[in-house]
């Protein structure tokens, strides 16, 4: 369930500014954040916000399944994320609102790029060199939106999709496990290692 609740706010939050962008008149996706189709006043801003209040939920609900590491990041970027849906950016622009928000924002997307990094030393194999490359490429964005200002909606958006896409493969490797555990065969095992004499 924790994982399903995972899935479902990073298929939301991705397809909500997919679409919203698409339909926002004169929106530039690869110049402007997602963060402008979320401010206040704009006919997306509601859907936006709350497809981030399902993301946080998602990432909150799944937060516990993590080691001690990982699992603080995405906390923090879940709850993060929540402050932003709650506190978009204002009407005026620049204001204290736009200040919150970007703040409640940078938190969020901080936390969300050194998660994968965080939780490889747990993985083995490919796997773990799959979450340094996430999280490389997460981080990279991230650090490249402050110099390359002209196409800081490009590079927000593929570190999103970096770090979103690797979360999605850990939930979904989690609900394979639990699938797995339910089964009639695994719980016969169960049953038949409880059973049997000591």
């Amino acid at each position: 369930m924790r994982a399903a609740l995972c899935l479902l706010g990073i298929v939301l939050l991705t397809a909500a500014w997919v679409v919203a962008g698409r339909v926002t008149a004169g929106f530039d996706p690869v110049r402007q954040s997602i963060s402008q189709l979320q401010r206040d006043g704009t006919a997306t801003a509601v859907v936006m916000s709350a497809a981030l209040a399902v993301f946080a939920g998602g990432a909150v609900a799944f937060a516990p399944v993590l080691p001690r590491l990982p699992r603080t990041a995405l906390l923090v970027s879940g709850i993060a994320t929540l402050g932003a849906a709650l506190a978009p950016l204002g009407e005026v622009r620049g204001g204290r609102q736009d200040a919150v928000h970007l703040g409640f924002g940078a938190t969020g997307y901080v936390a969300l790029s050194v998660l994968p990094l965080l939780a490889a030393v747990h993985l083995p194999g490919a796997r773990r060199w799959l979450a340094v490359a996430a999280g490389a490429v997460a981080s990279a964005c991230l650090l490249g939106t402050v110099p390359a200002d002209s196409v800081s909606g490009a590079l927000q958006r593929a570190g999103f999709l970096s770090a979103h896409l690797w979360l999605a493969s850990l939930a979904v490797q989690v609900l394979r496990q639990d699938q797995e555990a339910s089964s009639p065969a695994a719980r016969g095992r169960t049953e038949g290692r409880g059973t049997r004499p000591a």
